[in-house]
């Protein structure tokens, strides 16, 4: 399997944290993205606005989202990442350019779906605490109204037995009164 570069890791990054901003993105610069965007949608449009495309605007509103941490539809001038992609690229043929975007394209869902793994994993993991915890809560409920119960019936044996002392104390006292 073809490890992904890091350009397009840190792209995919973006994507992965900030989807709405770059959906965002994709509409300022002119791109149409459905109304339930996925990220699997979001990652082709982006990687085709950059690779194939060569949007420089788009690029350079990306590259502020990456670089800043946050989109604020300025045009930018594209630092880092800008300048590697459009080098990158230059000299590729059509085809070449085609069968490397959807490499890029597929490994950065690949990435996504790896995220989406993971973090499925760990809500699975936290559904399972949470039921464990739950069924120790009912374990615990259910021990505590045993023992209430246990103890209401000693209060009743107590109650009895206090009351039948009373009663051939009393007895007793009006058997000997007379």
């Amino acid at each position: 399997m073809k490890k992904i570069d890091p350009t397009d890791k840190i792209i995919q990054s973006a994507i992965y944290e900030n989807p709405d901003v770059v959906v965002k993105i994709l509409k300022d610069s002119g791109y149409r993205v459905s109304n339930n965007p996925t990220l699997q949608e979001i990652t082709s449009k982006t990687f085709t606005a950059l690779y194939e495309k060569k949007d420089e605007a788009f690029a350079n509103r990306l590259d502020s989202l990456i670089t800043t941490g946050e989109y604020n539809n300025f045009v930018m001038v594209a630092v880092g990442i800008a300048s590697t992609i459009f080098s990158g690229i230059m000299g590729s043929r059509q085809a070449k350019k085609q069968r490397q975007l959807q490499m890029r394209i597929a490994i950065a869902n690949l990435e996504n779906e790896k995220l989406l793994a993971e973090e499925q994993l760990r809500v699975y993991g936290e559904t399972e605490r949470t039921k464990i915890l739950a069924n120790s809560l009912l374990s615990y409920r259910t021990s505590l109204q045993g023992e209430s119960t246990q103890r209401q019936k000693n209060v009743y044996l107590y109650l009895i037995a206090i009351g039948l002392g009373i009663s051939i104390i009393y007895g007793t006292n009006l058997l000997l009164s007379e």
